[in-house]
């Protein structure tokens, strides 16, 4: 029992010394303002609007590509098939959705 004693104090004071900054030395060591100066300035709300229209033009764009696409298909073969008759309804319902999301957009904007 005595020898697991002395083994035990011999592997503490063996250990290094670990200390804990307080919070004073970590402001002094990080710098006092450190935490702020990393962040980016705020997006304003108009700014982040006008990035939420720009992308809903530009969906509302790749969906027009897209119908434009179908219907080239349509006049080649003649008559549409039931897909793309089903595709080009699809893609009308998210066109009215993203020209209301962008109606919307503007006049949040006030433009």
């Amino acid at each position: 029992m005595r020898k697991v004693l002395i083994v035990c104090a011999a592997a503490l004071l063996a250990m290094p010394v670990v200390s804990v900054a307080s919070t004073a030395e970590a402001q002094v060591l990080a710098g006092r303002n450190a935490a702020r100066a990393d962040r980016s300035p705020r997006v304003t709300r108009e700014e982040r609007l006008s990035n939420i229209r720009f992308e809903a033009e530009e969906r509302l764009a790749e969906i027009e590509e897209q119908v434009a696409e179908i219907e080239a298909a349509v006049q080649a073969a003649g008559a549409p098939t039931a897909a793309q008759t089903r595709q080009l309804e699809q893609l009308a319902s998210r066109k009215a959705r993203e020209e209301r999301e962008i109606a919307r957009l503007t006049a949040a904007l006030g433009e």
